[in-house]
């Protein structure tokens, strides 16, 4: 056992003195901002790996407060125990896999669509100024079409002199359409989740159903396309097109979640190339990748 890992017990000892740990699981690799122990499958600690990510646990608490109100997926109960450091409840479930699910007969499929397209259309609809009391922030994964339009003169700075002719053309046509059009990323804010990856959905594979959803820490006032957009680069067009059946309004700015699912290849790459400039990779991933995206401008 580590110290980290021996500190976290202990932590939790203190806190809690009549809890009985049969089983504890620590997860110290995954979460980019806090680490997670896992006591009897039944209650998660999660710890803030930094200063900076504190606000992170603080802003699930208060997101999947609010949100409990209007979903019907379950959500997770979060209590701050002290600053830097929540305990939920846990819920069964693992990583809804695109192959797993692709695997699985077109009733199980559309169930599941039903539940993530219900789930989008639940949260998207809440309302930013009546129900958030001006405490729901921006979502800090989110950029304007400023921003793209500035992290495109890096990406060209940065990433092209490892590039091909292709590739830069490549890349170019994905961010042609902030050029042609100014009003390209016009959106009218919603309440997103923000990092809908797969492994946020806990999935059943005995009940073949959604149990929940997990980690709303980068939750907050955003475009609704950036979280099709996160569900496109993972689970496909195709999949997301049956999630449309139950989240009609998924049509109205499929262009944008095409941008937002295209374009973070792009930006991974970007990343690289900083921590290759930094000599810095302790923070180096390499993610599994699906594919199943039309081009932008594509009939829907």
């Amino acid at each position: 056992m580590s110290a980290k890992e021996t500190n976290y017990i202990e932590y939790i000892k203190g806190k809690y003195p009549q809890l009985q740990m049969s089983d504890i699981k620590y997860n110290l690799t995954d979460g980019e901002h806090s680490d997670i122990v896992v006591i009897n499958n039944r209650y998660v600690f999660k710890f803030a790996k930094y200063d900076w990510s504190v606000g992170f646990l603080d802003n699930e608490a208060y997101i999947i407060g609010l949100a409990k109100k209007h979903l019907f997926m379950p959500l997770p109960r979060v209590e701050i125990l002290e600053k830097g450091i929540s305990k939920c409840n846990y819920i069964q479930g693992g990583p809804l896999f695109r192959n797993t699910l692709l695997l699985m007969d077109y009733k199980v499929q559309d169930t599941i669509a039903e539940q993530i397209g219900t789930f989008l259309k639940q949260l998207h609809s809440i309302s930013l100024k009546d129900e958030g009391d001006g405490k729901i922030s921006e979502c800090p994964a989110f950029l304007s079409g400023e921003d793209w339009l500035s992290r495109y003169e890096e990406i060209q700075k940065k990433v092209f002199p490892y590039c091909d002719s292709y590739t830069k053309e490549y890349i170019n046509q994905i961010f042609r359409p902030l050029h042609d059009d100014e009003d390209f990323l016009q959106y009218q804010p919603v309440l997103i989740h923000g990092d809908l990856m797969p492994y946020h959905f806990l999935f059943s594979n005995e009940l073949k159903r959604i149990n929940g959803i997990i980690d709303f820490g980068l939750s907050g006032s955003g475009d609704p396309a950036y979280d099709v957009g996160i569900l496109i680069d993972n689970f496909g067009e195709s999949f997301v097109k049956r999630i449309s059946r139950y989240y009609k309004e998924i049509d109205s700015f499929i262009e944008r979640a095409r941008f937002y699912a295209y374009v973070s290849n792009v930006c991974w790459a970007k990343t690289v190339v900083d921590m290759l400039a930094t000599r810095d990779f302790s923070n180096f991933r390499i993610y599994a990748k699906e594919r199943d995206l039309m081009p932008i401008g594509s009939i829907w």
